[in-house]
């Protein structure tokens, strides 16, 4: 059965946080996964490093590394300066990022504004992390786009406030280091054809955290049945990903 983790930081400065193309690779061999969605880690972006260099820079590591594989799909981490590069078309995705005592996005910047028309016309997939309040805001002004919620709500507000976007078919919900429990209860509210796999992979290699191996096995433990199993694996991410212009 294909496996596809959909939420993977990687990075190659040490003196920021370092995990590499090949750790990466030798964590999906270990857990048995084909590829990964992949992006930059914030501490490139804006939390050690916070220049449009660094940010860059740190944005074509993840170009280069997906470019050695098929199976490897690159998102766009986007700060809060709206950077377009001129290759933006080569990324699968978007990788939208912030903590709630973090610096804010400005939506009302206009550069936002191009940069949210741009991903439009490529019909780009966002991987969402926000505040509740900025990701209703976000949702709601961009209807057109697939929207990917990672940890089932857990830093987008809370896993109970989630419902608010459960009738909503563009948006998705992956698993990344949630609880079991709020996994099964979105499950079971919006179906397995909105569920995507993600580990959360950090490079930490400690006993049951967050590397594929041991968040696959979360998802193998709800018991799903073969077709529900592999439409959360990958085929709701290779799904998504395909339409991409």
């Amino acid at each position: 059965m294909r496996i596809i983790d959909s939420h993977v930081h990687i990075g190659c400065n040490k003196k920021t946080k370092y995990y590499s193309g090949k750790e990466l690779r030798r964590d999906l061999r270990e857990a048995g996964a084909e590829g990964a969605v992949i992006f930059a880690f914030p501490e490139d972006m804006y939390r050690i490093t916070d220049t449009p260099d660094s940010r860059l820079r740190a944005n074509e590591y993840v170009l280069e590394v997906a470019g050695k594989s098929d199976d490897l799909f690159a998102f766009y981490f986007v700060w809060n300066d709206y950077l377009v590069p001129e290759n933006l078309d080569r990324y699968h995705g978007v990788k939208w990022h912030r903590h709630h005592d973090e610096p804010r996005y400005d939506y009302d910047d206009p550069r936002c504004a191009s940069f949210l028309e741009r991903i439009g016309e490529l019909k780009m997939p966002v991987l969402l992390e926000e505040e509740f309040e900025e990701t209703k805001r976000f949702i709601d002004v961009n209807p057109g786009l697939e929207i990917i919620i990672p940890h089932i709500g857990a830093l987008n507000g809370g896993h109970d406030r989630m419902e608010a976007f459960y009738d909503n078919k563009n948006v998705y919900f992956d698993t990344s280091v949630a609880p079991i429990g709020a996994i099964k209860a979105c499950l079971e509210a919006v179906g397995p054809e909105r569920i995507i796999f993600g580990s959360d992979v950090s490079g930490t290699r400690l006993p049951f955290y967050n590397f594929p191996k041991v968040e696959l096995e979360k998802i193998r433990s709800l018991r799903l049945g073969k077709t529900d199993l592999e439409l959360v694996l990958s085929g709701n991410i290779e799904r998504i990903l395909s339409e991409k212009s």
